[in-house]
Formats: C-alpha cells, structure tokens, sequence
C-alpha cells in the first residue's frame, strides 16, 4: 500500500487509535516482561500525521528464540490495531538477551542519549538501562543484524498484511527465506572462520557445530529453491507460508544463540 495513492493517509486521530488499540492489546496477552517503547517524533510531538512514523521497540523477554505463540499474538494485535488506521510503524522485534549482549543489536551507540532523551514506555518495564550498543566488530554482523531485524519484524506484520496487501506479505517472507538461508553460513564464519560460498553449504557443520538447532526449516528452503514450482505453489497457502517463515525465524534465532553460547562476549 502506498499512503495516499490506494490508500487514505491517516489522521491524527488514527495515530491515537492505533497507540490505544496496540496497548490494551499487547497487555491483554498477559506476556510477563513483554515491552513496547516508542521514540521520535511522535513522542516528541512534531509529527506530521499522513506522513511521519511512528518508531518503537517490541522486546520479548526471551533468550534470543522468541516464543512462537506470544509473536502469533502480538502480530494478532497489530493487525487490529492497523485496522482502519494504517499507520506506517517502524518498529524493531528484538529479544532482551540479544539487546543485553550488544553483537546482534541493531542500534549502535549513538541511539544511547538519543533512548535517554525521549524513550516513552507504553507497556512493560523500561530495559534500555541494560542495553548494549556497540558498534560492528566483524564484516557479517552488519548484515545478520539488519536481516534478523528484518526477519522479525516481517513476520509480525505478516498478519496485518496478508489481510490488506498480499503481494507485500509474500514479498517479505521471501526476503525472510533468503536472509535465513544466507545468515546460516555467516554465522558460522563468524565462529570458524571458514568462507562458504553457497548458502546451503553449512548445513552438516550446523549438526556437528551447533546440533540444538533444527536444521529442518533450511532444508525446506533448499528443496523450495532447487523446485520453484513447488515453492509457487506454496505462495497460494497462506497458512503454510506462516509456518514456514515462523519455522525459519526460529532457526535463525536459534543459530545466533547458539553462537552466543559459544563465543564469550570479549
């Protein structure tokens, strides 16, 4: 969707529609830890209604993998919320584990005094205290951090977007599949050292290196890209695309976990 093309620009009075729907819906899940934290220039109050994002962070109080279920429902929350609103939301799905750690957190150290200036927290406990920001010290964390940010935030607007905009839904899934597959072999490279150069080419050092992981999701991408057709098919099954690209994100996480496990903070 294009704000005012085939879709109406929001008012006012749709941003505070949204903020109150998201919160009662997120408290509503009764998640213990969950957080919701918004910044910028809609907390500042210069915003520009039609225009200007609202820009936030949705920590899950997780270990890096998030559980399934809780992101289902947030993303069941989101949808409602948007629902006759459509507000363009710049939100980061993030884990406290992985904003604690600092290696896979999106925000570097700049965003520090600009969180202590203006952070508003609409549910939840204020965590930015125990972040970690740093800079990238490895070539690969720049990507793995933008594509897990992408990854997840893809999949809690997925609801959202399968109901008004399904060509973005697919779009972002398949975004979602090649950053998975992709991140498998980086992350081992950060750990080993080792060049890989197909992306499916990690898959038995992951059993050997790091066997917690369920390999199964990265296999299923390799046979839906080795037969296009099969994965054509699969675009026309909403429900299996769900659970694919749930499957994948969780394989993902699982995969940087596992590297922090194995890679103290130095």
């Amino acid at each position: 969707m294009i704000l005012g093309y085939d879709t109406p620009r929001p008012k006012r009075e749709n941003y505070a529609d949204f903020e109150k729907k998201l919160v009662e819906g997120l408290r509503s899940l009764g998640i213990d830890g969950l957080s919701l934290l918004i910044y910028g220039s809609y907390v500042r109050g210069d915003f520009n209604p039609g225009r200007s994002d609202i820009d936030g962070l949705l920590i899950f109080p997780d270990n890096v993998v998030i559980v399934k279920e809780h992101f289902q429902q947030a993303s069941l929350v989101l949808r409602e919320a948007q629902r006759g609103n459509h507000i363009p939301f710049q939100v980061t799905v993030t884990d406290l584990r992985t904003l604690q750690d600092g290696r896979f957190n999106s925000y570097g150290p700049s965003f520090q005094p600009y969180f202590a200036e203006e952070i508003r927290i609409l549910v939840g406990t204020d965590h930015t205290p125990t972040f970690r920001y740093e800079l990238p010290t490895v070539d690969e964390q720049t990507p793995l951090r933008f594509n897990l940010r992408k990854t997840r935030t893809g999949l809690l607007f997925a609801a959202y977007d399968r109901e008004t905009s399904y060509t973005t839904f697919l779009n972002r899934f398949c975004k979602s599949l090649d950053a998975v597959s992709r991140g498998s072999k980086q992350i081992l490279y950060m750990i080993d050292g080792q060049l890989r150069k197909n992306r499916f080419s990690a898959r038995d050092v992951i059993i050997a290196m790091i066997p917690e992981v369920d390999i199964e999701p990265l296999d299923r991408i390799r046979r839906l890209y080795h037969d296009p057709s099969t994965l054509d098919l699969l675009y026309r099954e909403p429900e299996s695309v769900v659970a694919l690209w749930t499957a994948s994100v969780t394989f993902f996480e699982q995969m940087i976990r596992g590297y922090l496990d194995r890679v103290p903070h130095p």
